[in-house]
């Protein structure tokens, strides 16, 4: 029947087992066959052959006994080795096969080998060898299976399965009831005749070589083209005959005869179709013991074709299973046999997912739909059975479109599949005799859970990876993860959880199943969770199993003791003489094997109720080694069971702080107890220190409170944490006496240390640390000086008291003040407590003392540095008795862990500590201003630096009075000071000068301030810079100061009168480095010596009010044309006229009016403004003051002294007398006066910078015209005042000027200028057109003339212009000006499109003009840009003008530029004044 032949294709998967399986399982069998081993095998080593090491007593037990002298050693040791055969058949009786397999053997060392297979040694095996062999064993089974199957044809019926109180069944043995007289005269003669126990088993006759033809070459992952051999894989019937079983015992004498393939399946089909035509039938059962009987034989006749269908499930032919297996499902089904026809839809999907395991097309059998029988519309529409058949049939061309598509008809079926088994063995628990056992349905539960589990982690497909994993037990890809698996996946996490909780053994169930089983399906339901990533419901469960295992390890341990004759409490003790070391890990397990145990349950326990363990749960700690434990504790070593860095207490503080936040402290507490309940049970003394230890450190309030503060109390009551305390002790003890010296657990509180404390020295002899870096920086602003860059000078830092390290002196003892914190309700007693340094070698003395409960308390700890160098007071070593040494960090600031505001995370991922966030440094490097993220607790280190010895320095005299001095705003005074070295024995080779006044630090405090204004900060930066209030009058050639031990030098320092200016310091930084400068390589120490000077800034000369005004340009056009006209004359008058052309230094009206007569000339331009400047005298005496204007520089000019050819102003002011002052400053073309504000001060540059003032682009493209126009005009101008009577000068403060749209208008230059002139025909005479002024012409009626307009493109980029010309009636109403009808006539258009005008290009328009009489015209101009240019794309300049624009638009730059179109007016317009020829000669 089970030929392998008739399947070539076909598996059987073998599932080794070391253990018999649960008595109980007998109950269940043979309604389910894998309950009980049907193969026993036997192995022996071949090599002990001939050696005496096998054989028998004479009363059948194995044993060594003396060989025989005339049998042969080898052929009496397999006579032995056959005997012992046969117990193993009595011993094993439900076992269809018994064998020997004997290893390392070949066949000329055993004669006698009919019964037992050889495997030969691995030098003489080839790669089938081992494949040989379990192809003989399956032979074996195979033909054992046929006999079974014969002999259960020739039952009536078979018992369901039934539990009883005793947890027995009526059917609890492997082979049927009531078996026929053949099979037991079978079973008698095996008994008997050993050797014959097999005679007539099929596997006798049997031949071997077709059994492993059939047996594939290797177990593939995925059987590759088995859809190819489907087609010649099916035979047309089973090799013994398969047909419907025999419903007497006479019918087994048949079984050889089987009908045709086609027969069998045309009459299955027929069955099919005439069941689906009676679906709608109601069935009537007839009345009397012949109905009666009739059912009982069908459900007998089902039933057991089942068990045959089950069998061909486990012989590899799964066609033909599937075959049996519907017919007994439609016969259970048609009988109401819920609890079979539950086991043949399971058996069915075994069978489906085995042909889907193997690559193989199949189709989904009627019977398995469970909408079959009902109206069609209640019918899923996931689930259509109208493409399946009752039968399964395999595709002779299985592609993979056919197979995927049955895969997909299978997942979809699945769930609802499921449901129907499971309400089938529901249904069957109300018949008498006919529930199915508790242990049974919930591992069918649990297997389908895990079916479903597999599709849903492999995105609700039923592939290749589920498949592996559901059929050989492989993990799934690590690709596979529940987070990334969408929630919309079917079928859903919440389904499969409440299908799994089915399996739940209920309260009521316990007296039918036993511990061992329980615990069983529990730790099936949590491995299902787990899978499914539903942690909380595996912890609910594993919860469950410790309140299962507690009692049964108690109940297991009293058990033993009394076996053992001792008391219970006394199982330690016994452990010890037993040799047995108490540990939670798993059974046959070494110390050196890491493999999950008790303890690792509990820790997964744990972590999903966030308890707070002493084994860290993050990946940066290492677990302390198990060697740690076997070894002595050495003082000079830390034993910790983690990283004892700071960062790494400091992250584990922050982790436990996540715990304690997260879930219920109740339930924490619970979880803790339960396992030191379990550990005690075991007993596993580690497991109940660390869980004793974790179940402190949980209910600890884990914060660093104040002082005054009681937050930081225990939640446990008082006598539950002495209990707890008195727990670890007797722990502790009862370790030491097994030998266990160093089983000692983690203190619970990491906030242990609170402080550590060194007495700073004398405050005036503190130096101060400097490094390499800031001695070259002010190095920088002594050569700087007040020309420089804005340079931070870090002398100028003032020293923080608390980030100064105080210093230690090798060989001399400091004290140290160690402040340490109880916060529980017990008392802590400390054995060794030392302090932990780093750095040079640093020896400290060792304390003790006792912590009272709940208490502070301070302890002293004298240490002497050995060396010099830098140390580092990192925390204490410390140990506690009945803990472990270790390191505690120093937390001196209170520390409370901030619960989020915001729900950043839910479920288990709440319990993660979340990182902080990063912060960026590069727009704001100050660590004093930059945000400061949510942290854990800072770990203080106590800083010491041991040094040589230092000078002192003193002022000992200074040239000023009381320290105070007097001066005028811009005036500069100097005075001197002298320095003293008082050290007799070290010289001063290090002298810094800095300086500070109170104007630097208001002007800091307002550099900080965000929504100031770029000018503004640009404006404060200057004055500090360029207008420093001390500085150091260093003479030319010095070089640096070097003031001997017991000398003094004398130093001078200047003083400029600034506004606001009013106290001052003179800071001295010296010290000795023994090596210049440039070779100084570590961190350098300074001291100060200060002087404090008082400084009185009077009022002088200020700015009042300023205005620019526009200037015509009319003067520069006649003086230039004075200048032709004198360049016709001699050259006497040449020189002359430059003669008038030096420089000026003159005062009042006469100096103005030879200013107006050299515009247009010599180095002065044609274009001007008026700057009219209000200045004051605050001074109550009279001063002189001077102002400077110079002309812009020319391309052609030398680069000389730009202030050479400048001209002068003079103005004496009386006390408080103001007076307005007119200065005629040219004109000024900017190229970029939107450029951004620029910053002096490198700390204050931003990469990205974002107005903090909410103003339109316009509104900010005008002041930044403004700032640049108003530092483009203080480059041509300067001033300062003297006072005659006392020779004192200083320089005007011009930086007052402001400047508004309208100035800037006046000042600046158009980007578009638009000039006009009128010319005359070239053959007329030249009275006709007579020029008077710049844009200023006379001319005489009735005369042709051209007007040329010329246009000049000053901008960086081309300009498509539009010509606007617009004459008119000069001074008159807009609507009169316009009637030049008989007036004035033009020839041309007045609007016209020119070319493109490219950057710096000039063009000019023609247009023919007539004046028909006489009278005042004006001809205005504009150019309106018709379209804004766009730069072409060009291969060589578009990556650089790529860059451009990103760095515009990185820096707003984009949003100033014009968008829009823009139009040009011109300055001044074309004034014609036109008069009559016959006027013009009366005149």
């Amino acid at each position: 029947m089970f030929s392998p032949l008739a399947f070539p294709t076909g598996m059987i998967l073998y599932n080794l087992s070391t253990s018999l399986p649960p008595a109980s399982y007998s109950s269940l069998s043979p309604y389910e066959l894998y309950r009980e081993p049907l193969i026993v095998v036997a192995i022996a080593d071949g090599k002990e052959l001939g050696h005496g090491l096998i054989g028998i007593d004479e009363h059948g037990d194995s044993g060594g006994v003396r060989q025989s002298e005339n049998t042969p050693p080898v052929e009496k040791e397999l006579d032995q080795m056959m005997a012992t055969l046969e117990d193993m058949k009595r011993q094993y009786p439900s076992a269809m096969v018994h064998q020997i397999l004997l290893f390392d053997c070949s066949k000329s060392t055993a004669t006698n080998i009919e019964r037992i297979i050889i495997v030969p040694p691995p030098e003489t095996s080839r790669t089938t060898t081992m494949k040989t062999v379990m192809c003989d064993l399956t032979a074996l089974i195979l033909a054992e299976m046929t006999t079974y199957a014969k002999t259960l044809q020739g039952l009536q019926s078979i018992a369901s399965p039934s539990t009883s109180q005793d947890g027995t069944s009526a059917n609890g043995h492997l082979w049927p009831s009531n078996p026929p007289d053949r099979w037991a005269q079978r079973e008698l003669d095996g008994s008997s005749h050993g050797d014959r126990s097999r005679s007539e088993s099929p596997a006798n006759g049997i031949d071997r070589n077709h059994i492993r033809a059939s047996m594939p070459a290797q177990l593939p992952s995925r059987l590759n083209g088995l859809g190819e051999s489907m087609s010649n894989s099916r035979p047309a019937s089973p090799s013994d005959g398969v047909r419907t079983p025999p419903t007497t015992s006479e019918g087994v004498s048949g079984a050889g005869e089987a009908p045709d393939l086609s027969t069998a399946m045309s009459k299955s089909s027929a069955g099919a179709a005439w069941r689906g035509q009676s679906r709608d039938r109601v069935s009537v059962q007839g009345f009397g013991p012949a109905s009666l009987s009739e059912r009982a034989r069908n459900k007998g006749k089902g039933r057991i074709g089942i068990i045959i269908g089950a069998l061909y499930l486990q012989a590899g032919r799964w066609p033909d299973a599937v075959r049996e297996l519907v017919e007994g499902a439609s016969t259970a089904k048609a009988n109401s046999d819920h609890l079979w026809h539950a086991k043949a839809l399971e058996n069915i999907l075994v069978c489906l997912l085995m042909l889907a395991w193997a690559g193989m097309d199949f189709q989904i059998p009627q019977v398995c739909y469970p909408l079959a029988d009902r109206p069609a519309s209640t019918k899923s529409s996931n689930h259509t059975p109208s493409d399946s058949t009752t039968d399964v049939s395999l595709s002779r061309h299985a592609g993979t479109a056919n197979r995927l598509v049955s895969l997909q008809n299978l997942t979809n079926l699945l769930p609802d599949l499921m449901s129907v088994i499971l309400n089938l063995y529901t249904r069957a628990a109300n018949f008498g005799g006919e529930a199915l056992p508790q242990i049974a349905f919930s591992e069918s539960v649990i297997r389908f859970a895990k079916l479903l589990t597999a599709v849903h982690l492999c995105a609700g497909k039923l592939n290749d990876d589920a498949l592996q994993h559901v059929v050989l037990n492989t993990s799934l890809p690590k690709t596979t993860r529940i987070s990334t698996i969408s929630m919309a996946t079917m079928p859903s996490r919440t389904d499969i959880a409440s299908t799994l909780l089915k399996a739940f053994p209920s309260s009521s169930s316990e007296t039918y199943i036993s511990i061992t089983e329980r615990i069983m399906i529990l730790s099936g339901i949590a491995s299902v969770f787990s899978s499914l990533g539903l942690h909380r419901k595996k912890a609910f469960v594993l919860r469950e199993l410790l309140s299962t295992l507690i009692p049964g390890l108690i109940q297991a341990r009293k058990v033993g003791a009394a076996e053992m004759g001792v008391h219970p409490a006394a199982g330690l003790s016994a452990l010890d003489i037993a040799g047995r070391r108490p540990t939670t890990r798993g059974p046959g397990l070494s110390d050196g094997e890491d493999k999950p145990g008790i303890e690792e349950l509990l820790d997964v326990l744990g972590r999903v109720y966030g308890t707070v363990g002493s084994k860290p749960t993050l990946p940066k700690l290492a677990l302390m080694k198990e060697e740690a434990h076997e070894q002595h504790e050495d003082q000079n070593t830390v034993l910790s069971p983690a990283d004892s860095s700071i960062e790494a207490i400091v992250a584990r503080v922050l982790q436990n702080a996540a715990l304690r936040a997260f879930g219920s402290l109740h339930l924490k507490i619970d979880i803790l107890r339960s396992s030191i309940n379990l550990c005690e049970a075991l007993p596993d003394l580690h497991g109940v220190l660390r869980f004793t230890s974790d179940l402190l450190r949980t209910t600890g309030s884990g914060i660093a409170p104040k002082s005054d503060s009681s937050d930081g109390s225990t939640a446990l009551p008082r006598e539950d944490q002495i209990r707890l305390a008195n727990n670890i002790s007797r722990t502790i003890s009862a370790a030491k006496q097994l030998g266990m010296q160093c089983l000692e657990p983690e203190y619970w509180d990491d906030f242990l240390v609170r402080g550590v404390e060194v007495i700073e020295p004398a405050s005036w002899k503190t130096p101060i640390p400097h490094a390499k870096s800031e001695l070259e920086t002010a190095a920088v602003v002594v050569e700087a000086k007040q020309a420089g860059p804005f340079i931070y000078n870090p002398f100028l830092k003032k020293p923080n008291a608390g980030e100064i390290e105080p210093l230690l002196v090798v060989g001399e003892y400091s004290e140290f003040r160690v402040t340490l914190q109880n916060l529980y309700d017990f008392q802590i007693e400390i054995e060794r407590l030392s302090l932990d340094s780093s750095g040079v070698v640093f020896t400290s003395l060792q304390q003790s003392i006792v912590i009272g409960p709940y208490c502070t308390q301070t302890l002293s700890v004298s240490g002497k540095p050995e060396t010099t160098g830098s140390l580092q007071i990192t925390g204490c070593i410390v140990k506690i008795l009945g803990c472990q040494r270790r390191s505690f960090p120093i937390f001196s600031d209170p520390w409370t862990p901030q619960p989020d505001t915001k729900i950043k995370s839910v479920g288990l991922s709440a319990a993660e500590s979340s990182p902080a966030r990063p912060v960026s440094t590069a727009s704001n490097p100050s660590p004093s201003t930059r945000p400061q993220s949510l942290s854990g607790p800072k770990a203080a280190i106590v800083g010491l630096r041991v040094i040589g010895a230092q000078p002192v320095v003193v002022v000992k005299s200074t040239s000023l009075p009381q320290s105070a001095m007097m001066v005028l705003e811009g005036e500069t005074k100097s005075f001197t000071v002298t320095l003293q070295n008082l050290s007799t024995t070290t010289s001063v080779d290090l002298l810094l000068f800095s300086f500070q006044d109170n104007t630097m630090i208001s002007s800091r405090d307002s550099m900080t301030n965000t929504e100031i204004l770029p000018s503004e900060m640009y404006e404060m930066e200057v004055r500090s810079v360029q207008r420093k209030a001390f500085r150091r009058l260093q003479k030319e050639g010095e070089l640096d100061v070097n003031i001997a031990p017991g000398q003094a030098a004398t130093f001078e320092i200047e003083v400029l009168g600034k506004p606001g200016l009013s106290n001052g310091i003179v800071q001295v930084d010296y010290a000795h480095l023994g090596m210049p400068k440039s070779e100084v390589k570590e961190t350098l120490y300074t001291r100060q010596a200060t002087l404090p000077v008082t400084v009185t800034v009077n009022a002088s000369v200020n700015i009042v009010g300023n205005d620019l005004l526009p200037f015509t340009g009319d003067f520069a056009w006649s003086n230039q044309h004075k200048q032709r006209l004198t360049d016709r004359s001699t050259e006497v008058q040449t020189q002359q006229g430059t003669r008038t052309m030096s420089q000026a230094d003159q005062k009042g009206n006469s100096a103005f009016q030879s200013l107006l007569q050299r515009l247009g000339s010599g180095p002065h331009g044609v274009d001007h403004c008026l700057l009219l400047l209000e200045v004051r005298n605050s001074w109550p005496n009279p001063l002189s003051i001077s102002l400077q204007v110079r002309e812009i520089i020319s391309k052609d000019q030398s680069p000389g002294d730009p202030w050479r050819k400048a001209y002068t102003v003079h103005e004496i002011l009386q006390p408080g007398h103001t007076s307005r002052l007119i200065l005629l400053l040219p004109r000024i073309r900017l190229k970029n006066p939107h450029a951004p504000i620029p910053t002096l001060n490198p700390a204050n540059q931003r990469q990205y910078v974002v107005s903090v003032s909410k103003i339109s682009p316009e509104t900010e493209r005008t002041n930044r015209e403004i700032f640049w126009y108003r530092e483009e005009v203080l480059k041509h101008i300067r001033g300062n005042w003297t006072e005659e009577s006392t020779s004192r000068t200083g320089d005007i403060e011009l930086r007052g000027l402001k400047l508004t749209s309208r100035m800037v208008s006046a000042l600046k230059v158009e980007d578009l200028g638009i000039e006009m002139r009128l010319v005359a025909p070239e053959d007329d005479s030249a009275d006709v057109v007579r020029q008077t002024g710049r844009s200023k012409f006379s001319i005489k009626i009735d005369e042709f003339l051209t007007l040329k307009t010329k246009i000049h493109n000053r901008t960086q980029k081309p300009i498509y212009p539009l010509l606007r010309l617009q004459p008119s009636l000069r001074n008159q109403p807009h609507n009169i000006a316009l009637d030049l009808s008989k007036r004035f006539v033009w020839h041309g258009l007045l609007q016209r499109a020119l070319p493109l005008l490219q950057p710096d290009e000039t063009t000019e328009v023609d247009l023919g003009i007539c004046v028909l009489c006489s009278g005042e015209f004006e001809v205005g101009a504009s150019v309106e840009e018709v379209r804004i240019w766009k730069p072409p794309p060009d291969a060589a300049t578009s990556e650089g003008v790529a860059l451009a624009d990103t760095a515009a638009n990185l820096f707003g730059e984009r949003l100033l530029e014009h968008t829009e179109r823009r139009i040009w007016h011109a300055r001044e317009g074309c004034s014609i004044s036109a008069r009559d020829a016959d006027a013009d000669s009366d005149g």
